[in-house]
């Protein structure tokens, strides 16, 4: 697929296209920009996210209008009508733990291949402090798991909604204490059904 780069490289500073543009289209400029203008074949996550959201109907047809972020398996963007699409190179939760009451809202989510895909609820983070991360260590721990790498800088995992509700915007900063009790909530949530 041939991309006009200037057309579908985020404007300067803003990170925000011109105008609404596929993901896929997004992910092979981005990957471009990257590496200036050579592929990357060392960084398979852009290739492999393009190969598995161009074979999923839905997927491959959203449209994105900024992006957002990166992380070591995930990749950020802002939809059109404000919503944020999370890209992950599997599962979203640490060993599938079920969506806690601190996690951000999912409007939807499904797969496509290897790469699940969230749509979730549009967070804020200006003006959270370290007092913030304090506030969400508690919470997690009251739902009977461990905080993981978050330190009382790290108020970037955080977001806070329009209703003034904190949430974990990273759900990998929250995990089961240990494989014992990951385990254990699943045989306790299979009990139930």
């Amino acid at each position: 697929m041939k991309v006009n780069l200037k057309q579908f490289t985020p404007i300067k500073n803003d990170n925000i296209y011109k105008k609404p543009i596929k993901i896929s289209r997004a992910l092979i400029a981005m990957q471009r920009e990257e590496c200036r203008g050579a592929l990357n074949p060392k960084d398979e996550i852009y290739s492999k996210f393009v190969k598995c959201i161009s074979k999923n109907k839905e997927l491959s047809g959203m449209r994105v209008s900024k992006f957002i972020g990166r992380g070591a398996s995930a990749i950020v963007f802002e939809t059109p009508d404000g919503k944020v699409l999370k890209l992950t190179n599997g599962n979203h939760f640490p060993l599938n733990r079920p969506q806690q009451e601190f996690d951000v809202p999912i409007h939807k989510k499904g797969k496509a291949g290897s790469v699940h895909y969230y749509l979730e609820e549009k967070m804020y983070s200006h003006g959270l402090g370290e007092g913030f991360v304090d506030i969400m260590r508690d919470m997690i721990r009251k739902a009977g798991f461990k905080p993981y790498d978050m330190y009382d800088s790290d108020y970037f995992q955080l977001g806070m909604s329009r209703e003034g509700k904190l949430y974990l915007l990273d759900p990998e900063c929250a995990r089961y204490k240990t494989i014992f009790h990951a385990i254990w909530d699943k045989v306790k949530r299979f009990c139930k059904k």
